[in-house]
């Protein structure tokens, strides 16, 4: 199984592939770690982003997508451009869109042997909550 980890940050979705096979878990190199909306306005650079978006998900063979969820309100809360980003990958019919709460993602990571650290397994350091939420999906599925 492999799976694609999201944070949403401002206008960029930073991602994460992670694959679990035969109980051993592998990160491929990727040739984007995080893709941006430059226009928040209008339609085709919305419909750029999810095209470019399920590209490379089916470039790479990815069977589900999860993206961490983000506050509605309060200090922390998630930028509105965010949200119609996790919008436009949401409604991507050729994909499997979970998002997953930061509890379900804790949990997750409170029953791994190991947790996986982004710049030991290749990967940026702005890309270790990507990892984690891939990550954290992935144990539950394996204990299920």
């Amino acid at each position: 199984m492999r799976v694609c980890g999201v944070e949403l940050t401002g206008n960029e979705a930073v991602i994460s592939i992670i694959q679990l096979k035969d109980g051993l878990y592998d990160v491929p190199k990727v040739r984007a770690a995080k893709l941006s909306l430059a226009d928040a306005i209008n339609t085709e650079p919305l419909k750029k982003f999810q095209f470019d978006f399920a590209q490379l998900m089916k470039d790479y063979k990815v069977d589900t997508v999860v993206i961490k969820q983000r506050d509605l309100k309060g200090k922390y809360a998630g930028k509105p451009l965010s949200f119609k980003i996790e919008g436009a990958l949401q409604l991507m019919s050729e994909l499997k869109v979970l998002v997953l709460s930061s509890a379900y993602i804790k949990e997750g990571l409170s029953k791994a042997q190991v947790r996986p650290d982004a710049r030991e397994v290749g990967l940026k350091q702005f890309q270790e909550q990507a990892l984690l939420t891939a990550f954290a999906y992935l144990e539950h599925q394996a204990e299920a």
